[in-house]
């Protein structure tokens, strides 16, 4: 796949055009999934590119800040999944105050016309562009007519009578509910960056832990300890047990952090690159009254997620309703 961080970037359009899907696509969920597989359909059938248009940063973080909601996806993970869905180029536009005046009229003749010499453009049927969001997808297809494109809005995807969203999802995260996410996703959750030093606390609680350096932008499932899956950049997978929270039981700077413990794991993680995916929720998150009694209940912790993982046991009630 090739990525474009901005739209000058951009190769000249080949002979048979581009099929164009736009969308923020945060989490490329199932609903996204839809819109941007019917482009790839299309562009194979046409023998044209299959192109994904996406906005960075989020446009709520320009536009209403206090506002803004925290990430699902990052830009590299976004290209990494869209990949997978067989998209061949994904252009990253830039979101500002000045891309934000852009008129419905000029992102259709600046954007998909002239730049990328789009021939058919997906959007999701809920889809809004141009300055105030005064552009609709019903907008979008006379515009098309007069630019020389063709649009193709695709139906919303629902799960249990409720359109899948990203706001949706992130509700879900926020509940603790993991599992449930991975149902709209199409994939359990995940977090990933580089593994810090930490205090160095796990080794003497015989749980070494692995601290994981989240970007501030992204979203976190809710305080608790999770059942999950851990992918080094070597590419070994770990079963793992991870820990978000603010560590009470030694900590008062009420900082979130996300702490891994990989089972049957020995080596050094320390500047490394993992990837957590999260499975099911264990239990919320608690104050110890000494190491002792946190190590204790570590080891209880590790046990449940064993038996999960040995199970594929992600639905069961130990693993997924654990105290608040």
């Amino acid at each position: 796949m090739c990525v474009y961080s901005s739209l000058e970037e951009v190769s000249s359009a080949p002979a048979q055009g581009r099929v164009v899907a736009i969308g923020v696509f945060d989490g490329v969920h199932r609903g996204h999934q839809r819109i941007l597989s019917r482009a790839v359909e299309e562009a194979s059938s046409a023998g044209a590119v299959s192109a994904a248009v996406t906005f960075y940063p989020h446009p709520e973080a320009v536009l209403r800040p206090h506002a803004a909601p925290r990430m699902l996806t990052s830009v590299d993970q976004k290209a990494r999944l869209m990949g997978a869905l067989g998209i061949d180029e994904l252009v990253v536009l830039r979101f500002d105050r000045d891309f934000a005046r852009l008129s419905p009229e000029a992102f259709c003749g600046t954007v998909l016309s002239t730049r990328l010499g789009a021939r058919t453009v997906f959007v999701g049927e809920n889809f809004r562009f141009g300055h105030g969001g005064a552009g609709t997808a019903a907008h979008l297809l006379e515009y098309g007519r007069t630019h020389g494109f063709e649009v193709r809005p695709v139906a919303l995807v629902e799960e249990d009578g409720e359109v899948i969203s990203s706001t949706r999802i992130r509700d879900l995260l926020g509940s603790g509910r993991v599992e449930e996410a991975a149902r709209l996703l199409g994939r359990p959750y995940r977090v990933e960056g580089p593994v810090l030093s930490g205090a160095g606390r796990g080794r003497g609680l015989d749980a070494p832990t692995a601290n994981l350096a989240v970007a501030r932008e992204m979203a976190l499932p809710r305080l608790g300890v999770y059942v999950t899956r851990s992918t080094i950049d070597d590419g070994r997978v770990y079963a793992s047990v991870t820990n978000v929270g603010t560590n009470p039981t030694f900590e008062s700077d009420h900082k979130v952090r996300v702490e891994t413990l990989l089972l049957d794991f020995s080596g050094e993680l320390y500047g490394r690159h993992l990837a957590v995916d999260f499975l099911a929720r264990i239990r919320g998150q608690k104050t110890f009254a000494d190491a002792t009694s946190l190590a204790e209940r570590i080891k209880r912790d590790v046990e449940t997620a064993r038996a999960v993982h040995a199970g594929g046991l992600y639905g069961d009630s130990g693993a997924t309703r654990g105290s608040s």
